[in-house]
């Protein structure tokens, strides 16, 4: 039995299992669908030929004295019409494998004009690509001098920090001698007001011992004054008591002549 092919393999050993599990004679369909495998050609190539060794093997048995007329008539019949069974499903199948065939060109015709399309979409896509390209090269050299640029700007802005960084240094210093300068200041204000402090403390202690000894003389000038006040109410006590008794005396007759005091004129 000739082996040509995978599929001519499968098909030929799918004829004996379709007439042994059917009992009757393979078709390119029931063939088809055991080996799932659409290849009209090849299956009615393996058809045919099992079809041929199946005859062969039943030749001497149908040419038996001993086999009735009619069962070989009747197997001659069965064959006939296996053989146009086939035959017709073989036309069937080579029409719809025609019509496959045109709709395949007709696809193979579509996909060649989208084939045409495509080279053309690819010549413009490599245009596109060229373009883009160069314009790609352009944007490398603009990045290019923007790194450069960057690069420039990174080492200024190096310097700068170093700058702000000597001038915060700078001003740490200038701010630590300013502290210091104003730690002195105020330590040496606090001791100037300490040494004012003392300085107006001593001139207002001075000042309430003289008041005091001023209170002490003013108090003892106040006692010397209360002296003399109660001396002269003393004295014009005394005196009130004489102008008494001399109005007493004038209200009664004179008793006596006024002398005449040296020095003095009697009036006229």
């Amino acid at each position: 039995m000739p082996k040509l092919t995978d599929t001519y393999a499968r098909a030929y050993d799918c004829c004996d299992r379709i007439l042994t599990e059917l009992g009757r004679f393979p078709t390119i369909d029931l063939i088809r669908e055991r080996i799932g495998v659409n290849s009209p050609t090849t299956i009615k190539k393996a058809m045919n030929e099992w079809t041929q060794h199946f005859a062969e093997q039943h030749f001497d048995k149908l040419h038996r004295p001993d086999i009735p007329v009619t069962l070989i008539h009747s197997v001659e019949q069965v064959w006939k019409l296996a053989v146009l069974e086939a035959e017709k499903a073989y036309l069937d199948k080579e029409k719809a494998y025609q019509h496959s065939l045109a709709e395949n060109q007709a696809v193979l015709v579509q996909q060649q004009q989208e084939q045409q399309t495509l080279k053309a979409i690819l010549r413009d896509t490599d245009t596109a690509l060229a373009q883009a390209g160069q314009y790609s090269q352009a944007l490398q050299q603009q990045l290019n001098g923007q790194q450069q640029k960057n690069a420039e700007l990174q080492e200024k802005v190096a310097a700068n920090e170093k700058q702000l960084q000597e001038q915060h240094k700078l001003m740490q210093e200038q701010a630590l001698r300013w502290q210091q300068q104003q730690e002195q200041e105020q330590e040496w204000f606090a001791r100037r007001l300490s040494e004012e402090k003392q300085f107006l403390e001593e001139k207002w202690q001075e000042k309430i011992q003289r008041q005091a000894q001023q209170i002490a003389v003013l108090s003892e000038s106040e006692t010397s004054l209360r002296q003399v006040c109660a001396s002269l109410r003393q004295e014009q006590q005394r005196l009130q008591q004489v102008l008494s008794k001399l109005d007493q005396g004038q209200n009664k007759p004179h008793r006596f002549k006024i002398k005449s005091v040296p020095g003095n004129k009697p009036s006229r």
